[in-house]
């Protein structure tokens, strides 16, 4: 289905894009070391800078995992189970568990960033004062593409459910 590798092309782009934060987000952290411990001269960016890094990281890296299939299961007894036993599984779990959580983070996150961009909300725990609002932004834009990833799993699943040979 051509909307599914659609799907999993923003999936797998979104996943090489974010990936950096993590090389940036050490190399950030490396700097405030150096400037704190070898020159005596702390930064007043680091800490948020690496709070934001690490949520895009998580928040976008999240995605790619669900396509990578990576999320953890409980694999004492999931592998025990049939293929079809952990596709009825899976397809409950989306869902049951899945999809009403992922709603509920795309609309209360759009609230929270879209009172915050309103307020013009800004960061009170640095002298640096970076605008926050930005990136309370993530939350409603990472989990829309989560649930898109979702959506295409589910699909898949039951794809899967519906043929006759089931392939462990």
């Amino acid at each position: 289905m051509d909307l599914l590798k659609w799907i999993d092309n923003i999936s797998i782009y979104t996943g090489k894009i974010f990936r950096w934060a993590g090389l940036l987000l050490s190399l950030v952290v490396l700097y405030e070391v150096a400037a704190r411990y070898l020159f005596n001269r702390p930064t007043m960016w680091v800490f948020d800078t690496s709070l934001i890094l690490y949520s895009m990281l998580f928040i976008f890296g999240a995605t790619y995992v669900l396509w990578e299939q990576k999320h953890i299961k409980v694999d004492v007894l999931y592998n025990r189970w049939s293929p079809r036993t952990q596709r009825v599984i899976d397809a409950i779990f989306y869902l049951v568990f899945f999809f009403p959580f992922v709603c509920v983070m795309i609309w209360f996150g759009s609230k929270m960033a879209y009172i915050s961009t309103v307020a013009g909300e800004i960061s009170n725990s640095s002298t640096w004062g970076e605008p926050i609002y930005l990136w309370k932004w993530m939350i409603p834009v990472g989990f829309s593409l989560l649930l898109l990833q979702g959506i295409a799993e589910f699909v898949r699943t039951i794809q899967k459910l519906r043929r006759t040979e089931y392939d462990s």
